[in-house]
């Protein structure tokens, strides 16, 4: 997931929220915060990772803002 990222040099990820949600919580939802090097937030990532209860099928999906909620990067495979 953090290669589809589009991190500037020092920024982490630190988790801040995982949960899940379906009926048999086939979907997975993790959030988190983009930390630069000084220790402040600079954005937040979303991901998403999802098993169809039919046919097993799994969609992966990223999203990245900045501070200002602007996305920078939106993905699915």
């Amino acid at each position: 997931m953090e290669s589809k990222l589009k991190l500037k040099n020092g920024e982490t990820l630190k988790t801040i929220n995982h949960r899940s949600k379906g009926p048999l919580a086939e979907m997975d939802i993790y959030t988190y915060e983009i930390i630069n090097q000084a220790g402040e937030v600079v954005g937040t990532v979303t991901y998403t990772d999802h098993t169809a209860i039919k046919g097993f099928i799994r969609t992966q999906t990223v999203e990245q803002k900045d501070n200002a909620g602007k996305v920078i990067v939106d993905k699915t495979w």
